[in-house]
């Protein structure tokens, strides 16, 4: 679907009711808009259409309560499932199917629209200073699944607790769920208690006002998205929050010292839900999550409730996965992308036993590059590696032909690209060459030998303005029981070319959730380079990644053109399409040229599960997958 269709749509729904993908970025069951970015990174072991087939969708039968599906997952969970600290991809799904409830949703089509079993009533006012305030009148039937009702205090609180200086002192990775809102610099930075673009108007009336220098935005309507969250999980019994006219705040202020412990005690056991589904249990050892329907759950936005009593996210290692798909261990995988476990998958499908649904990968498998130490600040060392590693060889390797390589900061499902594709297609491809390579590292100041004497052979070592000699030593972390890795180190790392172009790249393999420790910068340590992956969501929006000194910038790279690019793209009014096509082409050249990631492949994603499982299709990567289909699924033995 174009933008311009989307948008439309959008627009359309708002005024007719008179209204986000792992980082921080939550979202409901549906796909929210609240929190949505450009993308979220995860570890990668391993959107338009989908192709459902074998015993995959059986609609016109018809739909039964109950049973239990064992979803198989590649990434080690650890018990942590809300969104702004350290949860992992899987985890990250069980927030998605535990969590609902936002303002603005992503439907199936791609399309934003106002929940209306949320949303009684949406107002938009644009203000004289420039700014736009949105307020919500919400229904009043909502509950948590302890029974509890959900109020706008509940959203209020949302904005307040996720977006104040005390939440990083608490350990989270990122606290700016408000972050385009009036107010949130001087809340944000401790300078004001009082969050100013943030109202609670009534016990289910709040309003939210966007911050001038966001607007006009391409994708405006979604900034003012909301969520809920529960309060009394988070802070003892003698928090409350007031609103004296100017603006939302807490009746005592925030101690993190003495708030960690709870905060850290409740993301692991929360006793609130708003989603499909509710954690019943998390086995660690295991790393295996139960979960059960939700009685309190009103449903999606179509008013779609679950049918399947229980279900099960287990983790699975690689080398066993489709045993155990095919012996009835799991029941489900979803977004296989690694040419042997398709083979494998399809070989079931062939049996007549399973199903599938394929997709179009909304993001790509890469190497993140860590831009403020060691040889990879330099952006002629990270195109080097990637002159030093052919590509498209490795992308047929890993995907055995389906998969492709991008240039840029995109995924090939993106409409963008579809739009710009002469344009997108001149990027620099960084085609396999030794001697471009050579010429890069020259070009870098890497001209030396261990001596400190023009360079002959062996290591190459660049002289300091201190007068040291900085080897040309990549320290890689990479995550163990891992094909991509298994792969890089064969055909990048290991290999001679490296060697001949005077270049070290030294492999650490930990933990998954050691590499995310190190990713996070949780702890120090001297990596320049993990292996990752990347998902975009529909809400594309690259500010946060590339912002200087942002939490989100997890590449540490400081370009002040890549970022005001970065922030401009979205400063664009919905109508003009071309102006914000022309900015996406502007930010793609500025990235390809830097560099802070090589993409590595952009596979073609396939689900397969077994025949019990009824109703799964229509899965679109960046908009609708599994967290978001399972509501319409259901379980026939």
């Amino acid at each position: 679907m174009k933008k311009k269709q989307l948008l439309s749509a959008l627009l359309a729904g708002v005024m007719a009711v008179t209204l986000t993908a792992c980082g921080g970025n939550s979202a409901s069951t549906e796909g929210s808009a609240s929190s949505a970015s450009a993308g979220s990174t995860s570890a990668d072991s391993g959107s338009t259409s989908s192709t459902a087939s074998g015993s995959a969708s059986s609609v016109a039968e018809t739909p039964v309560d109950g049973g239990q599906i064992i979803i198989g997952d590649q990434t080690q969970s650890n018990g942590d499932i809300y969104p702004y600290w350290t949860n992992n991809v899987s985890d990250n799904s069980v927030y998605k199917l535990t969590s609902g409830y936002d303002t603005i949703v992503v439907d199936k089509n791609g399309k934003f629209v106002v929940d209306p079993q949320v949303v009684k009533e949406k107002t938009d006012t644009k203000n004289e200073d420039g700014t736009v305030t949105t307020t919500y009148k919400l229904q009043e039937d909502l509950k948590w699944s302890n029974g509890e009702g959900i109020t706008a205090k509940d959203y209020v609180f949302r904005y307040l607790y996720f977006s104040s200086p005390q939440l990083v002192e608490m350990g989270a990775a990122d606290n700016t769920e408000g972050a385009k809102l009036v107010g949130f610099a001087d809340f944000n930075s401790g300078k004001s208690k009082v969050f100013k673009g943030v109202r609670l108007l009534g016990d289910y009336e709040f309003s939210v006002t966007i911050n001038k220098d966001y607007l006009p935005n391409y994708y405006q309507d979604a900034l003012a998205a909301s969520g809920a969250g529960y309060m009394k999980g988070w802070l003892p019994a003698d928090y409350d929050i007031k609103d004296d006219g100017k603006g939302a705040y807490f009746t005592k202020d925030l101690d993190a010292k003495k708030l960690k412990k709870q905060a850290n005690e409740y993301r692991m056991n929360m006793t609130a839900y708003s989603g499909p589904y509710m954690k019943e249990k998390y086995d660690e050892t295991s790393n295996t999550y139960t979960l059960v329907k939700n009685p309190n759950y009103k449903g999606n936005y179509e008013g779609q409730k679950p049918h399947i009593d229980t279900v099960i996210y287990k983790f699975v290692q690689t080398e066993t996965q489709m045993d155990e798909l095919a012996t009835g261990g799991v029941d489900i995988l979803v977004k296989m992308g690694e040419a042997n476990e398709i083979n494998s998958g399809m070989d079931l499908v062939d049996k007549g036993t399973h199903g599938y649904v394929d997709y179009p990968r909304n993001g790509y498998g890469k190497l993140q590059f860590i831009c403020d130490r060691g040889p990879t600040q330099y952006a002629e060392v990270r195109r080097a590696i990637a002159y030093l590693l052919d590509r498209n060889d490795f992308a047929k390797s890993f995907t055995g032909g389906h998969g492709s390589v991008v240039n840029g900061y995109y995924g090939t499902a993106q409409w963008m690209v579809e739009e710009r594709e002469d344009e997108i297609g001149k990027l620099n491809q960084y085609s396999f060459s030794v001697d471009n390579a050579i010429k890069e590292l020259e070009s870098a100041g890497f001209t030396l030998g261990k001596d400190g004497k023009e360079y002959k052979s062996g290591l190459r070592y660049k002289k300091l303005d201190d007068g040291k000699l900085m080897p040309l030593t990549i320290n890689w972390c990479s995550s163990e029981n891992n094909p991509v890795s298994d792969l890089l180190a064969t055909k990048l790392a290991n290999s001679e070319d490296v060697k001949k172009a005077g270049m070290e790249i030294k492999q650490r393999v930990v933990t998954f959730n050691e590499l995310i420790e190190n990713y996070e910068q949780s702890k120090p340590n001297d990596f320049n380079m993990y292996n990752l992956g990347i998902g975009f969501n529909v809400i594309y929006e690259p500010e946060q990644a590339f912002k200087i000194g942002g939490p989100q910038n997890k590449n540490r790279i400081s370009d002040e053109e890549l970022a005001k690019l970065a922030k401009e793209l979205n400063l664009v009014d919905p109508a003009n399409e071309d102006e914000y096509l022309d900015k996406f082409v502007a930010f793609q050249k500025r990235w390809n040229e830097l560099l802070p990631d090589l993409p590595l492949y952009s596979n073609q994603y396939y689900d397969f599960f077994n025949s019990k499982l009824k109703g799964y299709e229509g899965i679109k990567d960046a908009v609708w997958d599994i967290t978001s289909q399972l509501n319409y699924c259901w379980v026939q033995e």
